[in-house]
């Protein structure tokens, strides 16, 4: 038996998987590490503790799967997006890395953005608008705040490719990866230098892209003894988590789209070319497989509306086994669709996609004498589906027809919530079965770039399988018209929602 070792970095923790071709988890393990806030809107992390995490896990699986660890034919590995690394020319850590959820370079990207010249040369190289999620404004920040620490800088590596480089002693980036950075040309797949200009960067401290399936080097015997993985098994390229999580859940064709409910809510669309949105509404990424493209759509708080009215209203069920969301799928049951005309907005924490708007706040509209537990809890699942669904028709205004969606994420175990989906959406969205889709998608990476399978896509078909679906194409009276009201009050309220916002003025 063969098995490939798949990593997945993410923002709070690192877990590690033996994974057969078929795409069945054989074990896994794990670890966790802080997110650290030294100042207010900074988030940092230590690589140190990513490494730590890695070698702890491949120890344990080490000695829970001894035959299915010493099988491990290849090495395929995702990761958070943006967070980077900065490296000394011997390869020394000189700071901490600077997180996406960052926003300490908001003055760096307020000067681009209020200057129509580079926001429009951003656009045209990258696609995409300057935020503080970005690499490259993070990079800029350093420059002009720690000048001694970027003198020093020789390498600049995001989080998943620093411990490709532990591994392997090579230093490379995959497509997506790079479109992270805010320094890459997503529509011509190379590095733009007009963007290191505009920063600052030299173009050398980045490593050279390639597609996420490429061999980029083997495991080194340093690293072989530390974590145990037989020196010289092969290092893919990798992709960002996203990717890997979409590729995990089937999406390999233009048109199809991976739905992805957790804290925020995220559509990720498959394309054949890049869908620049002008209006600054989507995101434009390259995606992990070759001469595809991904258009996001960003849901702020979907999963983490329920769980902020589970949080406020039944605290008693803070810490229990999750029954209080059985009984809120009972209560929905006994509501009609339409909640009687109660209307919710989620924006708990501003809104993304396609606002983009901070200043956006929760709201519960329509409230009447009838309404209880039940009717705010189907509100809730209504109004995410409805943000969602705008998600969804914003990419394609961009010019593409969106059909099948591949859902996963503990939102949707809920048939309730996944039946008003579908309603809502009217699209059929089938529910993934594999509980780690990133998994997946690292296993079909990996096992591409060892030549293992001939087809990523066709792989895909056999080894992705899944367990709810629903369809229903048919227009749904009631959910039209409050998806209308949805969408205009949110235009009637912008205005309240940034006088609500703004700093009060002492007399």
């Amino acid at each position: 038996m063969e098995t490939i070792l798949s990593i997945d970095l993410g923002t709070t923790g690192l877990k590690v998987a033996l994974m057969d071709c078929d795409g069945s988890l054989i074990a896994s393990a794990g670890g966790e590490y802080p997110i650290l806030a030294p100042r207010a809107g900074w988030a940092e992390q230590d690589p140190e503790l990513w490494w730590k995490a890695l070698v702890e896990s491949c120890t344990q699986l080490r000695q829970d799967s001894p035959e299915a660890f010493a099988a491990v034919v290849g090495v395929g590995i995702c990761g958070q997006m943006h967070t980077q690394v900065c490296l000394d020319g011997k390869g020394r850590i000189l700071r901490p890395a600077i997180s996406w959820m960052d926003q300490r370079s908001s003055a760096q990207v307020a000067a681009i953005n209020c200057d129509r010249d580079k926001k429009e040369l951003v656009f045209r190289e990258t696609q995409n608008l300057a935020t503080t999620t970005y690499t490259a404004p993070q990079l800029q920040w350093i420059q002009d705040n720690e000048a001694d620490a970027w003198a020093k800088v020789r390498h600049v590596l995001v989080a998943k490719d620093f411990l490709k480089y532990r591994l392997t002693g090579c230093m490379a980036i995959d497509y997506a990866e790079a479109s992270g950075t805010l320094l890459f040309n997503v529509a011509q797949q190379k590095w733009s230098d007009a963007m290191f200009d505009l920063f600052g960067i030299p173009r050398s401290v980045l490593p050279d892209a390639a597609p996420s399936d490429t061999l980029i080097g083997k495991v080194t015997p340093e690293a072989s003894r530390l974590t145990g993985i037989l020196a010289g098994t092969p290092v893919v390229n990798g992709s960002s988590d996203n990717s890997a999580a979409a590729l995990g859940a089937g999406m390999v064709c233009s048109g199809q789209v991976t739905l992805i409910i957790g804290t925020a809510g995220v559509i990720t669309v498959c394309s054949e070319k890049p869908l620049a949105d002008a209006m600054n509404r989507t995101l434009c990424w390259n995606y992990c497989l070759r001469d595809r493209w991904v258009s996001l759509g960003i849901t702020q708080t979907a999963g983490a509306s329920l769980n902020w009215f589970k949080s406020a209203f039944d605290p008693r069920e803070s810490s229990g086994s999750g029954d209080i969301f059985e009984e809120y799928n009972s209560a929905v049951k006994a509501v009609p669709a339409g909640c009687d005309g109660l209307v919710f907005l989620p924006y708990l924490n501003g809104e993304r996609t396609p606002y983009w708007d901070s200043s956006a706040r929760g709201v519960f509209f329509g409230i009447g004498l009838n309404a209880g537990k039940g009717h705010f809890v189907r509100a809730i699942m209504e109004g995410v589906s409805f943000a969602l669904r705008h998600c969804v028709e914003t990419v394609e205004s961009l010019g593409i027809r969106v059909g099948q969606i591949q859902a996963v994420g503990g939102g949707l175990k809920s048939p309730v919530w996944l039946d008003i989906l579908g309603r809502v959406m009217r699209r059929p969205i089938r529910t993934v079965q594999a509980p780690d889709t990133g998994h997946v998608g690292n296993m079909l990476l990996c096992a591409r770039g060892l030549q293992m399978i001939n087809s990523i896509e066709e792989t895909a078909g056999r080894v992705v399988s899944y367990e709810q679906e629903a369809s229903h194409p048919e227009i749904d009276p009631v959910y039209e018209k409050q998806y209308q009201v949805f969408l205009q009050l949110y235009d009637d309220l912008r205005p309240s929602f940034q006088r609500a916002c703004a700093p009060i003025e002492h007399v």
